[in-house]
């Protein structure tokens, strides 16, 4: 998990008690000062806690006298705040999760990351990679009948039939990680057939089954490969890193000598060496990747040991008012 990220909800977490205690407090406030039915009440389980503890430890009195005492005067407190049209639980701490009561772990001695941690810990990943708050890019709303159940130029085919292959391919990878026979996928294809939608599905996927993933476009890329190569600040070592990473639209970045080839190779030459995952998806040709970015960067990034290819053919269906 990135540090920064748990930092960041651990702060939002801290800011979220201290805001609901300040509520705790006012809201005793204005009970005693409006409710002396109620403050009396309240008064009086604060006496019976101090005066037990006195006893206690004079030794005229045992700890399991004082639960059935407060039960019987906190159900007095709820039944008058009931009758003063005040929520049973108005005068209780408060907080959103009832597991971690907002602390963002479980346990007592041996902390775990509680479940409310990891759900905003994975919107914050999808904030910070652009993926839709909503919802809509996954697997379950990809939807075929956007694509023309017609056949492709020599082929007997429909696009809408080979979306559906595609889709399972792609699902199939992002189920099986990491144990694929494959761990890249390339996906190829001409603008507006689908390639970033299907990779925002799988990075759906992954961060739902609670793996880590970084989607960047090839534009941002190049910013921080070309920052990491003049300033030597090691602003692509999370992108070399991390478990699963999405390059999006490859060749619409500029070609900066000295710079973009050799750091694309860098990144992919590394990552293969580390057995970690890349998922590419271009506009580009198999053809036009060798003459872009030359034969080693091609032959790596298509290599069938390796790569799981995909090739996308059709009509595109955002020109075509279809998405």
């Amino acid at each position: 998990m990135r540090e920064e990220l748990l930092r960041e909800i651990e702060a939002e977490l801290d800011d979220l008690r201290r805001s609901n205690e300040q509520e705790e407090i006012s809201r005793k406030a204005a009970i005693l000062r409006n409710e002396p039915e109620i403050a009396a009440l309240l008064t009086q389980r604060e006496q019976l806690i101090q005066g037990t503890l006195r006893d206690m430890l004079r030794g005229q009195a045992k700890a399991e006298d004082l639960p059935g005492e407060m039960a019987g005067i906190s159900a007095e407190i709820r039944a008058a705040l009931h009758r003063k049209g005040y929520a049973e639980n108005y005068l209780a701490p408060i907080y959103r999760c009832e597991k971690c009561h907002d602390s963002g772990y479980e346990g007592d001695v041996v902390k775990t990351p509680c479940t409310c941690l990891m759900a905003r810990y994975k919107e914050k990943i999808k904030e910070q990679m652009g993926l839709d708050a909503e919802g809509n890019e996954t697997f379950e709303r990809f939807d075929l009948n956007v694509f023309p159940d017609s056949p492709l130029s020599g082929s007997e085919i429909t696009q809408r039939n080979m979306m559906e292959s595609v889709r399972t391919l792609c699902e199939n990878w992002a189920n099986q990680y990491p144990e694929n026979r494959r761990r890249d996928v390339l996906l190829i294809g001409k603008s507006g057939l689908g390639k970033t939608f299907l990779m925002h599905c799988m990075a759906n996927r992954l961060l739902e089954r609670g793996k880590e993933v970084r989607l960047i476009s090839a534009y941002s890329f190049l910013q921080t490969a070309r920052k990491s190569f003049f300033e030597n600040d090691g602003g692509t070592d999370e992108l070399m890193d991390t478990p699963v990473l999405f390059l999006d639209d490859l060749g619409s970045e500029p070609l900066m000598q000295n710079v973009t080839i050799e750091q694309l190779f860098n990144l992919i030459n590394e990552r293969q060496a580390r057995r970690l995952s890349t998922v590419i998806s271009t506009n580009l040709s198999i053809k036009e990747l060798r003459t872009r970015y030359t034969e080693r960067i091609a032959s790596r990034l298509t290599d069938s040991r390796n790569c799981l290819v995909v090739t996308l053919e059709g009509q595109d269906v955002r020109r075509n008012g279809r998405s």
